[in-house]
């Protein structure tokens, strides 16, 4: 079995029950089953939490009298107090990722991620979940100043991740949201002044443009086109109010080589034209 860890504290199997700090980590660490089997029976749980994630293989949990098979892209997550009981398999070559954490506002925090609905979820291979186990390891082990706030950001941005990627699935159905969009959202905003056709776009998917537009609207609540267009009204809002340059200049920065169009399409989107809007800032 190859195991990694970083610790906060001494190993106590039973945890630690910080009160004092909002969330803090106790314990992080790695396994990946090879030739021995593991398992875990704590009929009184743990006086922390406890979140797994198994990126490999499979483990058996034990539910009160139910034992569930959790499959690679699963967590499970324990509570204070709540038995533990679970095994590797050496044959399944299991690999997981674990943190024990505690902190006065740790439940209000996982219940408003909905991490608490039940003790396992589904949420697939999450690279950024995976780096961030990573950097809370290495960084536990390595003494450095304020390793302990370090180690709470990263936590916090984990049990983040975790939640947007449930609610993600949740809002928009077991097939969750078209990885693709939210790339192409990125994508719109870094070259919101390029020449952006919707079927390229849509292309860029593999999604017919029917398909592209209905599933952007399903993630932003409009069309591509009307996306652009507000980050286009936006830049020129920034644009006139805190630079020097006149509207036909701005026009041109956003991504109109007509200002008559440009100035058209700013006054039906603000209410005034753009020339009146520079006024009031100068």
């Amino acid at each position: 079995m190859i195991s990694i860890s970083g610790d906060a504290h001494s190993w106590q199997e039973h945890g630690l029950n910080n009160t004092e700090q909002f969330l803090a980590v106790n314990w992080c660490g790695y396994q990946r089953l090879q030739t021995k089997s593991l398992s875990r029976n704590r009929d009184q749980g743990r006086v922390d939490f406890q979140l797994i994630y198994i990126t490999g293989g499979k483990g058996l949990f034990r539910f009160q009298d139910e034992t569930i098979e959790v499959t690679s892209g699963n967590f499970v997550i324990y509570t204070p107090g709540q038995p533990q009981h679970y095994s590797y398999q050496a044959e399944d070559g299991t690999e997981a990722y674990w943190i024990h954490f505690t902190g006065y506002s740790a439940y209000d925090y996982l219940q408003q991620f909905g991490l608490l609905k039940q003790s396992i979820h589904t949420i697939g291979i999450i690279d950024e979940v995976i780096a961030l186990f990573k950097k809370i390891i290495q960084e536990l082990n390595s003494h450095m100043p304020l390793r302990g706030q370090l180690t709470t950001a990263y936590l916090l941005e984990m049990l983040t991740l975790l939640g947007r990627r449930l609610q993600s699935t949740d809002e928009l159905g077991s097939q969750g949201r078209h990885p693709d969009i939210n790339q192409m959202i990125a994508f719109m905003h870094e070259k919101y002044s390029d020449n952006l056709s919707i079927s390229d776009l849509a292309g860029e998917c593999s999604l017919s443009v029917f398909r592209f537009i209905h599933k952007f609207k399903e993630v932003t609540g409009m069309t591509p086109m009307k996306y652009i267009t507000d980050i286009r009204m936006n830049e020129a809002k920034k644009l006139l109010s805190e630079s020097s340059l006149h509207v036909k200049e701005v026009a041109a920065v956003v991504g109109y080589d007509n200002p008559l169009y440009f100035s058209r399409i700013f006054r039906s989107t603000v209410g005034i034209p753009p020339s009146e809007y520079k006024k009031q800032f100068l």
